[in-house]
């Protein structure tokens, strides 16, 4: 399963590896649509990682000048992130900086945190996550919609049902909750971001709240939620988490990925909030101080330099 030529980087306390492209991909975990590369992209390498407490894989995207390690929510020590840019950095010359996303580690670049939730067996096991006063509060606010509204139906659209008008429903919502303009195509959205399944519930005619999700894997991951801000007082938004909950167990997936912040919803169902890091890894000081220059530029002064040019030349 080995690559012959420079693939193996040993030390005294670890060893890194990389294997054939005909790896039993199901063996990265979490089994996740940001750690299985391999169902997204063609450039990607799959390294293993051994040392004398654990023996682990995991994904690494090739881009032109970078390179973008898979590790969602997986443990990964500050000696093992060494030895893997070391690895990664020998191996292919063009790499000027690896990023990586929601790692666990005692290596702490920029702190976030990120909420899963393990999917239980039943919809029973899950009501009984909350409290019967946020049941009985749940069912009141569906009677009064149905009231309302008419029937409360959540419709599920996956792959390529999922259409242009029902992006763009989701476009139009998301800048009327959030202020969020995607400047992206429908089709664009739907590639880079993975999402493969989209969920409506209506109330009546109308829309009221939409998720979509990764589901490509075991574990799912929650893309993004919307809802229609005039129907705030019926909760559209946790209702439809509660209905994508429901469809989930009947699926059998594993767990929900619901990345990071301070959503109220995220924090439901005994879901576990985790301590995570993020950031990138630079060949050089000199190779960081340029990104971190083209950064700094494109942040802070792009915008005010086009200001001054209106102003100069109006």
């Amino acid at each position: 399963m080995e690559i012959d030529v420079c693939t193996i980087f040993e030390s005294k306390e670890l060893m890194v590896q990389q294997l054939s492209e005909k790896y039993d991909f199901t063996k990265i975990v979490p089994n996740f649509i940001y750690n299985r590369i391999d169902l997204f992209s063609k450039d990607f390498i799959i390294l293993r990682i051994q040392n004398e407490k654990h023996d682990y894989q995991l994904e690494v995207q090739l881009f032109d000048n970078h390179a973008e390690v898979g590790a969602w929510m997986m443990t990964i020590s500050k000696c093992d992130f060494d030895e893997i840019a070391l690895f990664l950095f020998h191996n292919y010359r063009n790499i000027e900086y690896i990023s990586f996303f929601n790692v666990v580690s005692d290596k702490v670049f920029i702190a976030k945190n990120h909420y899963h939730l393990i999917i239980p067996k039943s919809y029973e096991e899950l009501k009984m996550c909350i409290s019967a006063k946020s049941r009985n509060t749940m069912s009141r606010k569906k009677k009064k919609a149905e009231v309302d509204y008419g029937k409360i139906e959540m419709v599920e659209y996956e792959n390529d049902s999922i259409s242009c008008d029902i992006i763009a429903a989701y476009f139009e919502m998301k800048q009327n909750t959030h202020h969020i303009r995607y400047n992206l195509t429908w089709k664009e959205y739907l590639d880079r971001y993975h999402v493969s399944n989209v969920y409506i519930l209506y109330f009546g005619e109308q829309i009221a709240a939409m998720i979509l999700t990764c589901e490509q894997c075991p574990i799912v991951y929650l893309e993004n939620l919307s809802y229609d801000k005039e129907l705030s007082k019926y909760s559209p938004g946790m209702m439809a988490y509660e209905m994508v909950l429901e469809k989930l167990i009947s699926k059998g997936k594993t767990a929900f990925y619901l990345g990071g912040g301070d959503y109220d919803y995220k924090k439901k169902y005994d879901s576990v909030e985790t301590a995570v890091t993020e950031g990138k890894i630079y060949r050089s000081w000199l190779i960081e101080l340029k990104y971190r220059w083209i950064d700094f530029y494109y942040k802070r002064l792009y915008w005010r330099i086009r200001c001054w040019k209106r102003k100069l030349f109006a």
